[in-house]
């Protein structure tokens, strides 16, 4: 069952939609609401529920590492005395100090700094609950065909502004966010004063369709005092 969705559209908003504890405005624009095509689910997943998810992505991203790397992290959970996931956050206790993750410090179109990716095609087969969280995810995107996608950004990662290439992708995309809240940045290049800036707490899952996802640069944001943060990442496939 779907928690607690937030429609943040323009052509509707109710008085149920609690969107000023979610949505930070711009000083520009202080009671205009977003732009349509996008919705937020604050909530969508527990914090047990978001351990499972991060393990699994962590895993996926971590085998793709060099030895070196592999062998790092190896020797640092060896030799420390507290269990990974832990501490009073379970989740930001999952993944383990910067340096033992070989980030990129940038992408090759210099829209994403100090980050690791990759595409997923399956997922780890021993991990009972995993069908069932994915599959919740099913019930909230479109059912053609997907791409999956997972993003982990270091404590001082960021994603620059950028409007999505429409030649790789198709008219939508869902994000879920894991650690960090981080916020996400949307500009209208068109009309510079249109800006939004939407919070997004770990556990949430965000939709972003059509219109904004083509006519607004979006970003997130670095923080001064920032934590690592993975969001997977699935988009429909550009339709031939």
């Amino acid at each position: 069952m779907l928690r607690n969705a937030v429609v943040c559209s323009c052509r509707r908003r109710t008085p149920r939609c609690p969107t000023s504890s979610l949505v930070i405005p711009s000083r520009t624009l202080t009671s205009t609401p977003l732009p349509a095509d996008f919705t937020l689910y604050p909530d969508f997943y527990s914090v047990e529920e978001q351990c499972i998810l991060l393990r699994a992505a962590l895993r996926k991203l971590d085998s793709m590492e060099s030895s070196r790397f592999r062998r790092r992290r190896r020797e640092f959970l060896q030799a420390s005395s507290t269990p990974v996931g832990s501490r009073d956050d379970p989740v930001q206790a999952l993944f383990l100090p910067d340096e033992l993750y070989d980030f990129q410090e940038g992408h090759f179109d210099g829209v994403i700094k100090r980050y690791r990716e990759m595409h997923v095609t399956s997922w780890p087969d021993d991990i009972p609950e995993l069908p069932y969280l994915l599959e919740r995810l099913r019930k909230v995107h479109p059912n053609q065909g997907t791409q999956t996608h997972i993003l982990h950004l270091a404590s001082n990662g960021e994603i620059l502004p950028h409007v999505d290439n429409i030649e790789a992708s198709g008219t939508w995309i869902l994000g879920v966010s894991l650690g960090d809240e981080r916020i996400l940045r949307l500009e209208n290049p068109s009309f510079p004063n249109e800006r939004y800036e939407v919070a997004l707490p770990s556990g949430s899952v965000y939709m972003q369709r059509d219109t904004v996802r083509y006519n607004y640069q979006h970003s997130i944001l670095n923080k001064t005092d920032g934590r690592q943060r993975l969001s997977i990442m699935i988009r429909d496939r550009k339709r031939s």
